[in-house]
């Protein structure tokens, strides 16, 4: 198939060792045109994209979320909307099953690089009631731009977008959105906008 992924997208592909993630890796390669880099010892594994855990376990989970870049989730069975919350919760941008169509994981791919996250409706309002339920602290100050970059990601904006919207660098971006994150005591930008809901920041928002 001719993938629609950037051919210079790279994923480190971790996790339990066998052939699920043997066949995962093929998939990525042979499917999306992704470059893939086996698993092993994160430190490895060089400067990727992505990373894309396979049935992984809390170690993987760890040496992951230490690398800085977006991860999808790959589960060897279809998991239920709570476990799949749990997993965001964890750290992953996207989640599917082994059995999820590659057209479906290149797309996610796109998604994920460009800085956002794959959730379905009802696993937003699962992320929503948790926050909602953990809103008892007070709701955190954020700075007109701060507000701005959590408006975008609410519109499901990656990095590059909201750099041109806003005409500021893809940089800068980035370091408000982290410091976003810190606020909201968040990991990543499914949990931002679900936490922001909650405390009624988007309502509020630009």
């Amino acid at each position: 198939m001719t993938s629609g992924a950037d051919r210079a997208t790279t994923a480190w592909c971790a996790g339990e060792a066998g052939l699920l993630r043997d066949i995962v890796s093929h998939v990525l390669a042979a499917e999306t045109g992704i470059r893939v880099v086996p698993g092993g010892d994160a430190t490895q594994a060089g400067i990727t994209d992505l990373t894309v855990l396979v049935s992984p376990s809390a170690a993987d989970w760890h040496a992951a979320r230490r690398r800085g870049v977006p991860i999808i989730f790959i589960s060897a069975r279809a998991l239920t909307d709570d476990e799949i919350v749990e997993a965001v919760l964890t750290g992953a941008d996207a989640v599917f099953h082994a059995e999820t169509p590659p057209s479906t994981l290149e797309e996610a791919i796109r998604v994920v690089v460009g800085g956002g996250c794959v959730l379905a409706p009802g696993q937003v309002r699962r992320l929503a009631a948790l926050a909602r339920a953990d809103h008892g602290r007070c709701q955190p100050e954020l700075t007109p731009r701060e507000r701005q970059i959590l408006a975008s990601i609410a519109r499901g904006e990656g990095v590059k977008q909201t750099a041109r919207t806003l005409g500021i660098s893809i940089k800068t971006v980035e370091n408000l959105q982290s410091r976003l994150f810190r606020k909201l005591r968040v990991r990543n930008r499914s949990q931002a906008v679900a936490h922001a809901h909650a405390l009624g920041l988007l309502s509020a928002t630009p």
